[in-house]
């Protein structure tokens, strides 16, 4: 699996291949993350729910802007865990209604 704290990740998506970046790198809790998405494909209403996998602790739903017909981009930032290591997943909306495609990336303490 790919550590999106180390480089950036590209994921397999309706016969694509999608380049998720995370950035700066390692990812840090309460700082600004620049979250870009590169080949996604062409959605309307896109958006994004973050959420804890290994605990919850609500969802954050940033604003996405898109940049072009199939790339976007938003700024997030994370909430911090007592966790040595929290499991997050990013997950893809069209109008409120997933699209199918979402993946999980680790925010260590």
């Amino acid at each position: 699996t790919c550590d999106l704290n180390v480089k950036d990740c590209t994921y397999s998506f309706n016969n694509k291949e999608v380049l998720i970046s995370l950035n700066p790198k390692p990812l840090q809790s309460l700082d600004v993350t620049n979250l870009k998405i590169v080949n996604l494909g062409n959605y309307n209403n896109l958006g994004i729910k973050i959420y804890g996998l290994n605990m919850y602790m609500g969802e954050i739903k940033p604003k996405i802007h898109r940049l072009n017909s199939t790339d976007y981009e938003s700024k997030i930032v994370l909430a911090a865990c007592v966790l040595d290591t929290m499991r997050f997943r990013v997950e893809f909306m069209d109008n409120n209604k997933p699209i199918g495609f979402y993946f999980d990336f680790e925010l260590k303490k």
